[in-house]
């Protein structure tokens, strides 16, 4: 690759200062700086988009998975095992429906309101979140740098529309999604899996409206899906057609494209994904209105403003976790967090997607140190890019243990924060014991 010099040496203005600074406000955003702001923080969380929901809301991604606990195994009786961040972000959303399509506690249907997501509604109920709690928003600042001493953190540098700004912090969040933070502060980490050095697929969700419910025929229609793909008029690798119901009758959320051997972190491919993402869209919509019964009028809604991610960096903590810990029901004294998601590996080269289940009986942990940075001292992870391999991550990555592993990093940082001390230097039962007086499910 050709190279030109390029320096950029000048002095740029110090916007704010904080004890916590949270970088990213998606699931595990929200959840980091929510309970860094109620432990007392002075918490700034920095977003560079206009607004917050990151996955959620510009992934377009729904419904939620679920995480819950049934002790006889039936889902009807569960509880989330994600609180209390989490369950106050869906009652704050469900508040913003009418009446008639506010859940009750026993859907347990994948297509029910309990579990749907509209990106607008979780962007608005992240933002009240987050001002009630007193956490001051930046919006449309991108992360671009950071300064590191004596492998702490000092201050990140944001590009604005005002020009490159600083922000000093005592303790830091990652949030990420891709984990640039941690990656900018000269931290390790694991990307993709042992066999190929690919990650999961990245997908561009989109949803159709004016669609007839009474003429579906979900069995045709994998029938022609597969028919399709194999006459070369959908090139799509997925191996079946994944849609959701959405609140109105008539409208349906297309989970199912799949964009291969492209890599998150690299911009070109990411850009490239982007663009062939939203050509097998197309080629779903056409298909979809020309074969599909019950498809004949769809409209396209809506689409994600962004392709979805499921994997890219993993940053190496001071604890890792495999598919082992999943099989065992790992435990932990320093728990953090609890998870019973399937591992659910959509293939990284081609057809097929592979789960490993567990009864809604059971579930393993997720230890503090597996969001404690290895290599930086006052840097906690939040949401899906912790320490754990290709495969714990496809059961851990899912929004609700990514909300409740960001209210870990957050509480973290402001308890460390409140002693003059790293977030690294925390004894973890302490951090697990606050967390369950707060009302985390441990």
């Amino acid at each position: 690759m050709k190279t030109v010099q390029f320096s950029l040496e000048k002095e740029i203005p110090v916007v704010a200062e904080a004890d916590v600074l949270v970088v990213g406000g998606g699931p595990g955003g929200v959840g980091a700086a929510v309970m860094s702001a109620r432990e007392g923080a002075v918490t700034v969380l920095a977003e560079q988009h206009g607004c917050m929901g990151g996955t959620a809301a510009f992934g377009e991604v729904t419904p939620m998975m679920i995480n819950h606990y049934a002790a006889d195994g039936k889902l009807e009786h569960g509880v989330s095992m994600d609180q209390p961040v989490y369950t106050e972000l869906m009652e704050r959303l469900w508040s913003y429906l009418p009446e008639d399509l506010r859940p009750s506690a026993s859907d347990t249907d994948w297509n029910s309101s309990r579990f749907m997501v509209s990106k607008d509604l979780i962007s608005l109920a992240m933002e009240d979140l987050c001002l009630e709690a007193g956490v001051k928003l930046f919006y449309h600042f991108r992360l671009v740098a950071v300064s590191v001493e004596n492998r702490e953190i000092r201050y990140g540098v944001f590009h604005t529309k005002s020009g490159f700004v600083a922000i000093r912090a005592k303790n830091f969040v990652d949030a990420s999604g891709d984990g640039d933070l941690a990656a900018l502060a000269g931290c390790r980490f694991e990307f993709g899996d042992t066999a190929h050095g690919l990650c999961q697929p990245m997908t561009l969700c989109f949803k159709l409206s004016h669609v007839d419910r009474s003429a579906m025929n979900n069995r045709k229609m994998q029938e022609l899906y597969l028919k399709a793909r194999e006459d070369g008029r959908i090139e799509c690798k997925r191996e079946n057609v994944l849609m959701f119901g959405y609140y109105d009758d008539d409208i349906f959320h297309f989970n199912t494209t799949r964009v291969l051997g492209k890599s998150a972190i690299d911009a070109l491919e990411r850009s490239e994904a982007e663009l062939e993402g939203r050509r097998q869209m197309r080629q779903f919509v056409n298909w979809l209105r020309s074969e599909v019964p019950g498809f004949e009028h769809a409209m396209i809604h809506s689409m994600a403003s962004e392709i979805g991610v499921r994997e890219s960096r993993r940053i190496r903590g001071r604890a890792y976790l495999t598919q082992e810990d999943f099989l065992r029901r790992s435990k932990f004294p320093d728990a953090i967090a609890r998870c019973n998601y399937p591992i659910d590996i959509h293939s990284v080269t081609g057809s097929g997607t592979s789960c490993v289940f567990m009864p809604k009986s059971e579930y393993y942990e997720i230890p503090f140190g597996c969001i404690v940075a290895a290599d930086v001292d006052n840097l906690t992870i939040a949401g899906r890019p912790i320490s754990v391999s290709h495969e714990l991550h496809a059961s851990s990555r899912v929004m609700p243990p990514a909300c409740s592993v960001g209210q870990a990093a957050g509480l973290a940082a402001a308890m460390a924060c409140r002693r003059g001390i790293s977030s690294s230097e925390l004894d973890g039962v302490e951090v697990r014991n606050r967390l369950t007086a707060l009302g985390a499910w441990l």
